[in-house]
């Protein structure tokens, strides 16, 4: 922004960056000041605490003010969007229970969005395409489910599966929306060897659907297609070189402040499965785009060492 309003000045002069800060609706926005003359002098300031929010972006936050500090009248027009509009449903519940002598609970929540004045965004790589019109209604539907479990004393072990239908109409044509996971199931288990207690095994695990992808300067209307499910599993030795203290005992000495120390070793993608973070186009001479994916990383072992104060 600064760049393009030092461009409509002839040989104008921008002074150095000054960092600020603004807090706009209790949010905090970094911003960038300078001044920029000619004949005239205008101050310029502008920030954004970046994108957040997921697909309304309520938590992001953009600042600009332009100040005439010459004698030169500044004409500055803002065109309004309308912010999006939801009607939210929402069904949920606990239960809390006892198993194999052992404290659970299982939660549980449906909804239902009916959402509009949507702005259709296309996601490229890293890269957010937003058409900067609010043109698109849809709507989102869903389940989720979470079992909790502590099978460890202090370190809750969980399973949860979840259900997603999330979709809108884009120039007629009803598509998913660039969120739209359709499935996902995860659990995270965690347990004490009976005859070693020192030594704690932990499991994790995840199998989710694949978003909707389509070519770069394209939309989900001319054509798209889903990248593979998203598969993962994770385990992890740990072995406590301090233990964690009964409650109302102390260490003496230096190691006071210290509650315990973990020797950790793990095996990330214990199934050297070759997901798919994106996708890398290339164009042949008949104007023919082809997908090439890139992967994540397949299985690593990682060592690790945790201290606790």
């Amino acid at each position: 922004l600064l760049g393009i309003l030092c461009t409509t000045v002839t040989r104008c002069t921008m002074n150095e960056l000054e960092k600020g800060f603004r807090f706009i609706n209790g949010v905090r926005v970094n911003t960038w000041k300078t001044e920029i003359s000619e004949c005239n002098i205008i101050a310029v300031e502008a920030g954004t605490n970046g994108y957040h929010g997921g697909d309304t972006g309520h938590g992001s936050r953009t600042y600009i003010r332009i100040e005439d500090k010459g004698a030169t009248d500044i004409d500055v027009k803002v065109t309004e969007n309308n912010d999006g509009k939801a009607i939210e449903f929402i069904l949920g519940g606990d239960y809390t229970f006892r198993a194999f002598d052992r404290p659970f609970k299982l939660s549980a929540e449906a909804y239902y969005k009916i959402l509009g004045n949507l702005i259709p965004y296309e996601i490229d790589n890293l890269k957010i395409t937003y058409s900067g019109v609010n043109s698109t209604s849809g709507s989102t539907a869903g389940l989720d489910m979470k079992l909790f479990g502590q099978f460890v004393p202090g370190s809750d072990s969980w399973v949860s599966f979840s259900l997603m239908d999330t979709r809108e109409k884009l120039n007629g044509v009803t598509v998913p929306r660039p969120t739209d996971r359709r499935y996902s199931f995860a659990l995270y288990f965690t347990d004490y060897f009976p005859k070693l207690p020192k030594l704690r095994f932990s499991l994790r695990g995840i199998f989710s659907d694949g978003l909707p992808t389509t070519a770069p300067r394209s939309s989900r209307d001319k054509g798209y297609f889903r990248a593979p499910a998203y598969k993962r599993v994770d385990v992890g030795l740990s072995y406590a070189l301090l233990s964690p203290l009964a409650d109302g005992r102390q260490r003496s000495g230096f190691l006071k402040h210290i509650k315990s120390i973990w020797l950790g070793l793990d095996c990330f993608n214990l199934l050297d499965i070759s997901n798919v973070s994106s996708y890398y186009w290339v164009t042949d001479v008949n104007n023919l785009q082809y997908a090439v994916p890139n992967y994540l990383t397949r299985r690593q072992l990682n060592v690790r060492l945790s201290v606790d104060f």
